[in-house]
């Protein structure tokens, strides 16, 4: 499963896009909130992307606070009681859409589980590694169980495994103490691949209706909520 080089290969493409378009966004004249919410899902798509290539790992602590504090900063907006000004909202859908009188507050919501959902992939995958990487130093009777901690990867939908078993690098194989974390990686999954259905059926009205207004940032939303449950049935494999 994902050790299909086509289809990796294929999820990094659909996300750097999907990055290049946030970042646009971000750029573009349109309010401050809007700007910052497009620019979050800018990084958030970035960082997927760096866990999918080969390479070194950047440092977990760092984008993990980061992105927690970009869940708090979603929940604070759906939760607040002020009143965007006419013609200072997101367009409907789109990933920072402004407080209005009935509606954004369960976008905004949506994007704050996404925000902490990717925390806590980071999460994951960084103590994963450090279990994986402790097993294999153990098993071959090496010192210094964590160093390969700290070494490279070959990506999260890649393949690497053990005694004939496939997994994705950065993951560890079975355990005790994982069963909690693949539970939650589970139902993250099944809960993105529900978004991302969501999103196509939005995606197929606009199309049939022929109204082109938010499409984009509805494929941006479909992208990053099929990648998450695309990376969240990794991590639960």
């Amino acid at each position: 499963m994902f050790g299909n080089g086509f289809l990796l290969w294929g999820l990094t493409a659909l996300l750097l896009a999907a990055s290049l378009y946030a970042a646009f966004r971000a750029s573009s004249e349109s309010p401050p909130a809007t700007r910052v919410g497009f620019g979050l899902h800018a990084a958030m798509t970035t960082a997927m992307v760096l866990m999918l290539i080969p390479g070194p790992r950047w440092p977990a602590l760092p984008q993990i606070l980061f992105f927690g504090l970009a869940a708090w900063w979603f929940v604070l907006r759906a939760v607040s009681r002020r009143r965007v000004p006419a013609g200072m909202h997101a367009p409907a859908g789109g990933p920072a859409q402004g407080r209005r009188a009935g509606a954004g507050r369960g976008t905004l919501l949506y994007n704050a589980l996404t925000m902490a959902a990717m925390a806590f992939m980071l999460a994951a995958m960084d103590g994963q590694r450090g279990y994986g990487a402790s097993e294999g130093s153990e098993a071959a009777g090496l010192p210094g169980a964590g160093a390969a901690h700290h070494g490279g990867h070959t990506g999260v939908l890649g393949q690497a495994g053990r005694d004939g078993v496939a997994s994705a690098p950065g993951l560890p194989l079975p355990g005790p103490n994982q069963s909690w974390g693949g539970q939650a990686a589970l139902v993250l999954a099944v809960a993105f691949g529900l978004a991302a259905a969501v999103c196509a059926v939005q995606l197929l009205r606009r199309i049939r209706a022929r109204n082109g207004g938010g499409g984009a940032d509805t494929v941006l939303e479909l992208v990053g909520a099929a990648s998450m449950a695309m990376m969240f049935a990794a991590l639960a494999a």
